[in-house]
């Protein structure tokens, strides 16, 4: 088997739009399909409509056939014989019930023999034919992605379950039900600490909704359980490590009951110290890599003041009239942005071309063999092939002039480009591509909240531009693995995302990128 080298150049086709148990869904993992099942709902909400409709008319007949009546007997009468006289002898009366009970009667018992109901269940029948309605591991996707979304953006919970998604106030709100379900994903997880947080927010949520859909007093129950069982997890843990550190997301630092989870999240914020580099520990790369998704900036003002941005030709006369314009994100590694690499319309037509093959994407096996499909990476990818399009042709060509590499897949130079797209909370936790040289990543859209390319041990993270690229080497010159490129796809908070890869071959780049002798570089 050829040996590859990671290089990667990523292309971000990023278009504007206002994933505990394994979860193996598809609707959840692509906004592709996200929007195709709100189109599907609405079609199950017409059919209800009209249902609705049709039932209120119905009733309106008969509510007016009963009001008729009701006129009747405001005739008061000291008895009901007195009573039946009274309107027996009213000519008008007299009119009005022969109508009543010939003419009206008539529209009121057609419209109960009418079965409304059987017509409406053969529609959404019609309606789930033709379509894909989502399945219980979407459910728990959906749920997984609201909590990840939260853990790692540091969502003010309240703020969350109001609808503000980092700022951007929006009409979706959860409710206290919403809230207890987020709080038992989360410890069936193990995330005992978060647990406690989602409990507290759907006990005040309660109160507030006057115990509607849930009442306080349950909600308690689950707030004293979860804090048991973090409380007692806690004190296992220093009792057989000592020194344990231990995720912010699964435990506190102290007890419960000795401090509330409110002001232990507090003084975590304002104590978190953040390390890059190489030797850092896993604890570190998680927390780095939260930290950089939520744009907060790891590097110090030195190493900032060295990056640069400047146009270049590549001595390829491609580039003389429009130059490549470039923006360095990190020096160790090498990382670099293109921008307007792709035109609007190229980026539309590999999403076009994508979306007939997208399937939920996988990672190699925990065994190391074959690929399965992981919570670790929550979207949908499509490979697309050289003869598919004369774009993929042409941009085969257009990579291969910015970085200087041979990218023809047809050769072994290069795989295939993939597409991915992103859905709910989509993202990619942090990874190498060793087995790749270099690695291109085309941005296809602008993601609105999220969703950028964070790199824990170099301290940088590239946000999404919508035609833009990023490109960095997985492997040193000497062919070793570069333990900094260590990246990740943050979870898309608001919005979606599409992106593009190439990976580009070692072997193949022997007189383009020529090799070092020193394993350190």
């Amino acid at each position: 088997m050829m040996a590859s080298i990671p290089v990667t150049f990523l292309i971000t086709i990023t278009a504007l739009l206002l994933r505990n148990q394994p979860v193996v869904g598809d609707m959840f993992s692509a906004s592709a399909d996200l929007a195709n099942t709100f189109r599907l709902e609405q079609q199950v909400v017409n059919v209800l409509g009209e249902l609705v409709a049709q039932t209120e008319a119905k009733l309106g007949i008969i509510r007016q056939y009963l009001k008729d009546y009701e006129s009747v007997v405001e005739e008061k009468a000291a008895s009901e014989e007195e009573f039946m006289e009274r309107v027996a002898g009213n000519p008008i009366h007299a009119y009005r019930l022969m109508k009543r009970l010939y003419f009206d009667w008539q529209t009121v018992e057609k419209e109960i023999k009418t079965d409304n109901w059987r017509n409406a269940l053969r529609q959404l029948e019609h309606v789930r034919m033709g379509a894909k309605f989502p399945k219980e591991e979407d459910f728990f996707g959906a749920a997984q992605a609201l909590v990840r979304l939260q853990d790692t953006y540091e969502l003010n919970m309240t703020q969350l379950a109001r609808g503000n998604l980092w700022g951007r106030q929006t009409r979706a709100e959860l409710t206290a039900q919403d809230c207890l379900f987020m709080g038992k994903h989360a410890f069936n997880a193990g995330a005992y600490a978060r647990a406690v947080e989602w409990f507290e927010e759907s006990y005040i949520l309660a109160g507030q909704e006057n115990n509607r859909t849930l009442r306080q007093d349950q909600v308690m129950e689950f707030i004293q359980h979860a804090i048991n069982m973090h409380d007692d997890t806690l004190q296992q843990t220093k009792k057989r490590h000592p020194m344990a550190v231990l995720s912010h997301t699964n435990s506190f630092r102290l007890p419960l009951k000795e401090k509330p989870a409110g002001v232990q999240r507090s003084e975590i914020i304002r104590s978190r110290k953040y390390n890059v580099g190489k030797h850092i520990t896993d604890q570190d790369d998680a927390t780095n890599f939260n930290a950089l998704c939520r744009g907060e900036t790891l590097l110090n003002d030195k190493l900032l003041a060295q990056l640069k941005c400047w146009y270049d030709s590549r001595r390829q006369p491609y580039f003389l009239l429009m130059p490549i314009k470039i923006e360095q994100n990190s020096m160790e590694p090498a990382i670099y942005s293109f921008h307007d690499v792709l035109s609007d319309d190229e980026i539309e037509t590999i999403k076009q071309l994508a979306k007939p093959l997208l399937a939920r994407s996988m990672v190699q096996g925990r065994t190391g063999v074959g690929h399965e499909v992981s919570n670790v990476r929550t979207s949908k990818t499509a490979w697309l092939p050289e003869g598919l399009h004369p774009l993929l042709n042409r941009l085969t060509r257009r990579i291969s002039l910015i970085t200087g590499l041979k990218t023809n897949p047809i050769s072994d130079e290069a795989e295939l480009l993939q597409v991915a797209n992103y859905g709910i909370g989509g993202h990619y936790a942090p990874h190498h591509d060793y087995l790749m040289k270099g690695k291109a990543d085309f941005e296809l859209n602008d993601v609105e909240r999220g969703g950028s390319t964070a790199f824990p041990r170099a301290g940088v993270a590239v946000k999404p531009v919508r035609g833009g690229a990023a490109f960095w080497f997985n492997l040193k010159r000497s062919g070793k693995p570069d333990p900094l490129t260590l990246h990740g796809a943050c979870p898309v908070l608001l919005g979606h995302k599409w992106v593009s890869n190439k990976w580009i071959r070692e072997t193949a780049q022997t007189f383009n990128r020529r090799c070092s002798l020193d394993a350190n570089q």
